[in-house]
Formats: C-alpha cells, structure tokens, sequence
C-alpha cells in the first residue's frame, strides 16, 4: 500500500507540473512571463481589425507591451487585455488606437496616445479604446478635398470651352485659317530669304572684311583726320573773322556802278554808248582800219619808200 500511495504520490505531482508547465507556457505564449511584473489594462473595440494576441503595443513606435488577451463580451464589444512595463504609467485620457504594422501584411498593432492629464490610470484600469482609420480611409480624407478643387477645375473647363466655341464661329474659323495660311506664306518667304543669305554668306564675308579695313585705315589715319579737322576748324574761325559783310558791300557797290555804266551804254551815253549805237561811226572806223592795214602792208613791203637812212648823212639843200 504504501509503494501504491507513493506511486499515486508521484503520478499527481507529474500531472500538476505538467498542467502548470502547460498554463505557464500557454500564458507565455499569449505574452505573459513566467514570473512577469508588467501591470494590465483593458481596453473595448468594436472591431478589432485582425488584432492579435501577443501583438505589440507602442508608445511613439517604442515597444511598452503586449496584447495578452482578446476576449468577446455578451455585449458584442471585443475586451483586449493590455500588459505594460512596469515603469509605464498611463495618464487619464489617453488612447490606445488600432493602427496597421505594416501595409504589407495588414496585422494590427496598439499605439498610445497619451495625454497631459498628470492623475494615471490605475492597474487594471480601462484605456479608451479607438479603431484604425485605415488606409481606404486616410486616403478618402485626403481626397475628398482634391476631389472638390477637380469638381471645380472641371467646371471652370466646361465655362472655358463654352466660352470659346461661342467666340471661334465660322467667320473666326475662316479667319484663323486664313491667318495660318498667311503665315504659312510668311514662313516660306522667310526660308527662302534664309537660303539666299546663306548663299550670299561669302559676299556678305567679303563685305565685312572690307569694313572691317576701312574702319583698320581709318583708326590708322586717326592723326591725319585730327589734323584735317583742325585745319578745318582754323579756317572756319579764319573765315568768320573775315569782313565778309564789307566785301559783300564793295561788292554790291560795284555791281551798282557796272549796272550804271551798262544802263549809260545802253541809252546811247558817251564814247561807247555812241560808238555801240552810231553805225555810221562804226563803218567810218571799219573804212579806216582797212586803209590803215594797206599802208602797214606797203610799209612793210616798200620800207624805203618812207624811210630815208643816209650813211653819209643827209644833204642840205639850199
């Protein structure tokens, strides 16, 4: 008997180790240490979006704790039991928010708020639970807005649109296309423009050079252009000096005796008025020129005749 209680003895220790091996790791696999001193809170969802156990809970993306428990109350609402380290204390007020660990696997993990409320929750206390907004969701706050401002663009394009199918009628049209055409001219015109000074480069080059000497001898002549200029300028200032207005009156005093000695010829006035106008006179003087010129030629002819030259001398007559 005693060997069998000893056996039963040992049979009932082996299966009370076994049963708290089995709740000690179970608990160790839902996040609770073996001989842990975090301190638990609660929080209520009505959704949990995929939340699990032993899911991460953070305070500003540092690890503060684990999900320990999740469990369905009567109400319908989910009871997420949270472990904290011990150092952390809650404030009242703050919120312990679904949020998405990564966008890739979509698991669920608890972020804090806390608030700056200075009283603390209590151990096993109630933290204010609040659901992720979700990706859907933050992206509908954000394009909401966007969504407004294209409504209103596309509008303002429907006015625009209207607005210039009323201005460009059938005349405008023709217009515009008549405009396009012109310019199309405008544009030939111009490419030819463009050849032929493309062929006339090299006289165009040749003219350049060309300037380009001229302006290279007149820089080398830039004394001598000095000096042009200021003997330009000495004459200039010689020629205003001059008594230009005493000449120009000399001149005007001569021109009116000469106009006087004209006007005495023309009304018959003295010697060559008379001699002008008497034509008597003038025939008389033709007459007496041409007996003149006789007697030069018979002088010249018979020298003798009225030239008497004597080597001896002349004889004295008595």
């Amino acid at each position: 008997m005693a060997v069998k209680a000893r056996n039963e003895l040992k049979i009932g220790i082996l299966v009370a180790v076994t049963i708290a091996v089995f709740i000690l790791g179970f608990n160790f696999l839902r996040g609770r240490g073996f001989f842990s001193s975090d301190k638990e809170y609660y929080s209520y969802y009505d959704n949990i979006q995929g939340l699990q156990e032993a899911a991460s809970v953070q305070l500003k993306g540092y690890t503060v704790g684990k999900v320990s428990d999740i469990l369905l109350q009567s109400d319908g609402r989910i009871k997420v039991t949270i472990l904290l380290k011990k150092e952390i204390n809650v404030p009242q007020g703050s919120i312990a928010q679904l949020v998405s660990n990564d966008l890739i696997s979509g698991t669920k993990i608890i972020s804090l708020s806390f608030s700056d409320s200075r009283q603390y929750i209590p151990e096993e206390g109630v933290i204010e639970g609040k659901a992720s907004a979700g990706i859907l969701d933050n992206l509908g706050d954000q394009v909401s807005p966007l969504v407004g401002v294209l409504q209103h663009a596309v509008v303002s394009l429907d006015t625009l649109l209207n607005t210039v199918n009323n201005i460009i009628n059938d005349d405008a049209r023709r217009h515009l296309n008549a405009s396009f055409a012109a310019l199309e001219v405008g544009l030939n015109e111009l490419s030819q423009l463009s050849a032929a000074l493309n062929a006339q480069s090299s006289n165009i080059a040749g003219v350049l050079n060309n300037a380009n000497s001229i302006t290279g001898n007149l820089a080398a002549s830039n004394a001598q252009i000095t000096n042009t200029l200021g003997n330009l300028e000495e004459f200039s200032s010689s020629l205003k000096a001059a008594p230009i207005q005493q000449t120009l009156n000399d001149l005007e005093s001569a021109a009116a005796g000469l106009q006087g000695i004209v006007s005495k010829i023309n009304d018959n006035q003295g010697s060559v008025g008379m001699l002008l106008s008497d034509k008597k006179l003038y025939e008389n003087l033709t007459e007496t020129l041409g007996t003149l010129d006789k007697l030069l030629g018979d002088l010249k002819e018979n020298p003798a005749r009225y030239i008497n030259v004597s080597v001896f001398g002349r004889k004295s007559t008595n």
